[in-house]
């Protein structure tokens, strides 16, 4: 059985919005070609150690030409180490965050939740996020994604966020793609990504760009869906071509997933 998703009309605008609040030059570089298959280990690690995002390229989570360096984060929890600026636009808000697995064991299914304040303490905005690359995150490891606000957050408002994940248990549902490709060309950043696991996978497959400055600080996010939208069989790939909105990033980093069976 085949997970159907219905796009939603903000979800695009979201991206959109948040690209086109980017600033900063062209991007210069490019991805990495991969070959090796992400493997997410189950059971809990003997000891707790920070990654890197280089980790995560060096697996074929992420690809991309961005170097950021995060905090280790509070040890034996899952929390939000790094977010990006706070634009509302349009009706709508988004935040790039970046979430730290400071636990033992690797974790999936992770949902951050905003709540914004202004300066009284008055709740005035609440949100929800869409998605982490990569998908199942190991112990010590880094994952991207944002927080979608339904309304104009003001910048000076103040962001508290929640995290709440679960532990990898068997086959995720959530499916990571080894990205053996991500390519600056023009306005856009297209490639490839191969199903490297043992499943068939089933579709939409999210693409999504994490935008940084020079010096590693979030910026914003974009992203699209890989083609073909079809069952994906161990070692077949999907490309991608994921444009910018007319914004632009320094530098980025790329990952792109799917679903696993149903049953």
């Amino acid at each position: 059985m085949k997970k159907t998703i219905t796009l939603t009309t903000s979800f695009m605008l979201a991206l959109a919005m948040t690209a086109c609040g980017s600033s900063g030059t062209s991007q210069t570089g490019g991805g990495s070609n991969l070959t090796s298959e992400p493997t997410i280990e189950s059971s809990p690690s003997p000891t707790f150690k920070p990654g890197t995002t280089d980790d995560a390229i060096k697996a074929g989570w992420l690809a991309g030409n961005a170097k950021p360096k995060f905090k280790p984060g509070t040890e034996g929890q899952v929390d939000v180490v790094a977010t990006g600026p706070v634009k509302g636009q349009h009706g709508m808000t988004t935040i790039v965050v970046a979430i730290r697995n400071s636990t033992n064991e690797s974790i999936t299914s992770i949902d951050v939740a905003g709540v914004a304040k202004d300066k009284s303490g008055k709740i005035i905005g609440s949100g929800s996020s869409q998605g982490f690359n990569p998908s199942s995150v190991p112990a010590g490891g880094i994952g991207l994604g944002y927080v979608y606000f339904g309304s104009d957050i003001p910048s000076s408002s103040k962001i508290d966020f929640t995290v709440a994940s679960q532990p990898v248990q068997g086959e995720a549902y959530f499916q990571d793609l080894t990205v053996d490709q991500a390519n600056v060309v023009g306005k856009s950043i297209t490639g490839q990504a191969t199903n490297n696991s043992e499943l068939t996978l089933n579709g939409p497959y999210g693409v999504q760009v994490t935008c940084f400055d020079e010096k590693g600080k979030l910026l914003s996010t974009y992203g699209d869906f890989g083609k073909p939208d079809a069952d994906l069989k161990p070692g077949q790939s999907i490309s991608f071509q994921v444009d910018q909105y007319g914004g632009s990033c320094p530098t980025f980093l790329l990952g792109a997933s799917g679903y696993g069976p149903l049953f």
